[in-house]
């Protein structure tokens, strides 16, 4: 039980690792879909660029959001 890998509930192991937890997990997932949807909607180009260039934004705002959630996990007072 003391490894790095232990899973408490549904968490994956890399989520562990990372320190977030399950709920940045389902906000990664609504960002990263709404950026793809949005992005697939907006695009002025056939279906499958569409949704290649949604899947890629999904990707990085997926990224964006997962970095920004673990500066402010380190950097968050104690008391917040």
């Amino acid at each position: 039980m003391g490894s790095v890998y232990y899973h408490r509930g549904r968490s994956s192991a890399v989520m562990t690792v990372l320190g977030l937890d399950r709920r940045d997990g389902r906000n990664l997932l609504v960002v990263a879909a709404l950026m793809t949807v949005v992005m697939a909607f907006f695009i002025d180009a056939p279906i499958g660029v569409k949704l290649v260039a949604g899947g890629i934004m999904g990707l990085v705002s997926g990224v964006a959001f997962v970095v920004s959630t673990l500066v402010i996990n380190r950097l968050k007072p104690d008391y917040w």
